[in-house]
């Protein structure tokens, strides 16, 4: 049996765009469709109206290319923009911005990307996509500013994240805790030392990750929360009670447990840090990102790291 490979089979690319109201999509789609019909590559086109929806889309399919107007909704406070080059169906991805702000006012994820300030011209928007699919399509080497972020291989599960947001909101909402804020997430190096004086931290692995999450409390968050797990007020950081904080991370990491395992993600026990400035040893290449919360008493940090990826 003899296989021909037809000549004319186009190569699918990927493209998200993050436009809560369809303009960018009106825009660049039909164009593009067009100006590729007798090229090698097909584009799928794919809309998220938000910085939420864009993170759920890239959980479940890779995009080659990911087109962001910077003032749509839940973007610019949640994780999917600091951490596109973490993420593994994105991580590997070359990123358009449309702003109407300066580049230098970006978030340092974003600022190696084809940068267009509002009012972008269709036609440069329109030719700059086509060049990165022909590139990607032809083999060429990316920007090195655009992909520095992925030199390294490593991969971050958006999803993992999301269940410790929600296991960590749940808990202490179930503990009484009151006042919780969400603060804006960003990049942080894996090599500075944790933010908090009580932490604790978890190993977590999958085919396409390898890092670990740390969970850390600055003095008045923590003797918050001791404080109502215990049902006595705590007003200083003493041995016992900040033995504690291995509880109430077993208690946050068993509630997310069942949910990060089903994506094929495994945990280890949770190991306890006490004191200021504490650091976890991370080979180069790693990446950080944080996301800090805010209580009526203080703060606390949620820190995902990601390894390098062992081949």
């Amino acid at each position: 049996m003899v296989f021909i490979q037809k000549k004319d089979m186009k190569l699918r690319k990927n493209i998200l765009i993050v436009d809560n109201n369809s303009e960018l999509e009106h825009l660049v789609k039909e164009p593009l469709l067009k100006q590729l019909e007798n090229s090698g590559v097909s584009p799928i086109v794919v809309r998220a109206k938000d910085g939420a929806e864009a993170a759920i889309k890239s959980e479940n399919q890779k995009f080659d290319v990911v087109l962001i107007d910077t003032e749509v909704p839940r973007l610019m406070d949640g994780g999917f923009v600091y951490g596109i080059h973490t993420y593994k169906n994105t991580q590997n991805a070359d990123i358009v911005v449309i702003s109407q702000k300066e580049l230098t006012d970006l978030p340092d994820s974003l600022k190696g990307s084809k940068f267009f300030k509002k009012p972008v011209s269709p036609d440069e928007l329109i030719n700059a996509l086509i060049n990165l699919l022909n590139t990607q399509h032809h083999g060429q080497s990316k920007d090195p500013h655009a992909t520095a972020a992925a030199a390294s291989k490593y991969a971050v599960d958006v999803r993992v994240i999301n269940a410790m947001i929600k296991a960590t909101l749940n808990v202490f909402t179930q503990f009484g805790v009151t006042g919780i804020n969400m603060e804006k997430a960003g990049p942080k190096s894996p090599h500075d030392p944790l933010m908090g004086e009580v932490s604790s931290a978890i190993d977590i692995k999958s085919q396409s990750f390898q890092g670990f999450l740390s969970i850390s409390f600055d003095k008045g968050s923590f003797l918050e929360v001791v404080s109502l797990m215990l049902m006595e007020e705590q007003t200083e950081l003493t041995q016992e009670n900040q033995d504690a904080v291995g509880e109430i991370n077993n208690i946050i990491f068993g509630n997310a447990k069942s949910e990060i395992t089903s994506y094929g993600v495994q945990m280890t026990v949770p190991r306890v840090l006490l004191g200021a400035n504490q650091t976890i040893p991370c080979a180069q290449g790693s990446a950080g990102m944080m996301i800090p919360f805010s209580t009526s008493k203080g703060k606390f940090y949620l820190t995902v790291v990601a390894l390098p990826v062992k081949e």
